[in-house]
């Protein structure tokens, strides 16, 4: 009779089945996360119709939300309808850790609070604070995906910086590698939250507002450059800041569409984000630019456990500040230095292959191949006594010369248990450049 019962609902749910009505909701093995927010990320209420088809998607839905090592869902009748089974065990949610990195020009660590699952409601919460030869930093953030069980979401987030920024001459030749020329100590004391609304379960509108302070510690010649390759004028002794400090203030409009599922580090599904910001003087900003994005990720599971996953972006603004600039380099473009190319205009593609190499008792390794590619150069650089950005000379190079690629290869450790991957390491080579760059991350590497 033991074996009966499971059998019985095993064949039940794998029958044919037409809509009927969901009259009782039942979770089981939960230790931490809330029934109420088990039946909100299934997507479920007592009330809805009811389809054997819809187990599925709330199994790989569950699964792919990474706060449960394993889930399974079945049906059985009820007068009037059917009673959802849903049995999922929870992942270990928090992690505090050490984290240590390596990438060109900028080598640190520090250590990190995360939780993925507060209060068992599917929050978030992270603080991390770091010190680096090139950026140090604090973030902290708070993610409530779902205010009060609705379809409304809210962040909070402060990102306090003091980063060390190398500006590296423009690229005249296609095959070349820019060498830095002027270096700086930007600060950037940043706040923001966002609200938002999920209009449908993969479609989101949020709004966004920040304000940041913008100064400058430091600013100096490179290694071995020299004043004329900075300002253009011999005579001229001391070195520009690259731009204009004080308050930097922004609303930010954006609009994504998101059917990507993940299951121990496999990607499947789409996601579609635009974005467009402005800065707000009325509230307060010294800066006036408007920035806009669109970026667009497609992920495929190939042969069960590989993954294909294809990244482009776009990106143009008007009027950037160098704070806002967008750049290409290091982990964006592995085989190059950090942010060894900027400008107000970006096209990138990043075309990444991975799979398994093995798995045990929850800890697992993947090894990845990735093509990198990238063109980003400024479409106006103009110096005056009245501009707020301080170009190098010939900063708005065209033709051939800013299309950089790159290749290489990586590979990750997961442990099922906690949600972040623990260590990652990729090699890139510069195609154009010919080097290459060693990227380490160690602890929080997301």
């Amino acid at each position: 009779m033991k074996l009966a019962l499971p059998v019985f609902l095993v064949a039940l749910s794998a029958a044919p089945s037409f809509a009927d009505e969901i009259k009782e909701i039942l979770v089981q093995e939960n230790t931490k996360t809330t029934d109420e927010t088990v039946a909100l990320i299934a997507d479920i209420e007592v009330g809805d119709d009811w389809s054997g088809e819809m187990a599925d998607k709330i199994k790989r839905d569950l699964e792919s939300s990474g706060l449960f090592r394993s889930a399974e869902v079945f049906w059985d009748p009820v007068p009037g309808g059917v009673r959802v089974n849903i049995l999922v065990k929870d992942k270990h949610s928090w992690v505090i850790a050490p984290a240590f990195y390596t990438q060109p020009t900028n080598v640190g660590g520090g250590v990190g609070f995360g939780e993925n699952n507060l209060f068992g409601e599917n929050k978030k919460l992270l603080l991390y604070g770091q010190i680096a030869t090139g950026d140090s930093f604090f973030i902290g953030a708070y993610v409530d995906p779902s205010i009060s069980g609705t379809r409304f979401h809210w962040q909070g987030d402060v990102y306090l910086k003091s980063g060390r920024i190398f500006e590296y001459s423009s690229p005249t030749e296609w095959r070349d590698d820019p060498k830095p020329l002027r270096e700086s100590r930007l600060n950037y004391l940043n706040v923001g939250g966002k609200v938002g609304m999920s209009l449908w379960r993969a479609f989101s509108l949020d709004l966004r507002a920040r304000a940041a302070r913008v100064s400058y510690a430091k600013v100096k010649l490179a290694e071995g450059a020299t004043i004329e390759e900075i300002t253009g004028d011999p005579e001229i002794t001391r070195v520009p800041k690259p731009g204009v400090e004080g308050n930097d203030v922004s609303v930010e409009l954006s609009l994504s569409l998101d059917t990507r599922a993940n299951w121990r580090g496999v990607t499947s599904g789409d996601k579609y984000v635009v974005t467009a910001e402005t800065a707000t003087p009325s509230a307060g900003s010294d800066f006036d630019y408007q920035l806009f994005t669109a970026q667009y990720q497609r992920a495929r599971r190939v042969l069960d456990r590989h993954n294909l996953i294809l990244k482009t972006q776009f990106s143009f603004g008007r009027n950037l500040p160098f704070q806002q600039e967008v750049s290409s380099g290091g982990t964006s473009m592995r085989g190059y230095k950090n942010s060894q190319f900027r400008g107000n205009l970006k096209a990138q593609a990043n075309i990444e292959y991975s799979m398994p190499v093995f798995s045990i008792s929850g800890f697992s390794m993947r090894a990845l191949a990735f093509w990198d590619s990238a063109y980003v150069t400024f479409t106006k650089a103009e110096n005056s006594a009245l501009s707020e950005r301080h170009y190098l000379p010939g900063a708005d190079i065209r033709g051939l010369a800013p299309f950089k690629n790159s290749v290489g290869g990586g590979v990750r450790f997961y442990l099922q248990q906690i949600v972040l991957p623990l260590l990652g390491v990729d090699f890139g080579y510069g195609l154009e450049r010919g080097e290459y760059e060693i990227y380490l991350a160690i602890g929080l590497t997301d």
